[in-house]
């Protein structure tokens, strides 16, 4: 039995929406309010979602992440964020194959192709 996956977006991408929504720097536990009450993310049903927001938070805001901490637990929006992406298409690009070498079998030597 599968188990139904969860709908919505997920806490990152709100808790960016709301940074470049707020203007300035938020406390993590201000971004966790925001973020619940939004209903935009439902993977936040948790015990301690101010802990996973805040794991979230620290994370990203390693090099190149997309958020930038001012002070303990007080995080704002990257520079390179500060403007919304533009939506992605969602088209996929396809690579080619590479070529696989003839099969053997144990004595070494060169095997049919099955059809």
């Amino acid at each position: 039995m599968q188990r139904k996956r969860m709908q919505g977006e997920s806490a990152k991408q709100v808790a960016i929406d709301l940074l470049r929504a707020a203007g300035g720097p938020l406390h993590t536990k201000e971004i966790t309010k925001r973020v619940i009450n939004s209903g935009r993310c439902s993977g936040l049903r948790g015990k301690t979602p101010e802990a996973t927001v805040a794991a979230m938070l620290a994370v990203g805001s390693k090099e190149g992440g997309p958020f930038k901490r001012v002070d303990k637990a007080t995080y704002t929006i990257a520079d390179g964020l500060a403007q919304p992406k533009p939506p992605r298409t969602g088209k996929a690009v396809k690579r080619e194959a590479k070529p696989r070498p003839a099969r053997t079998s144990r004595k070494g030597r060169a095997t049919k192709a099955r059809a």
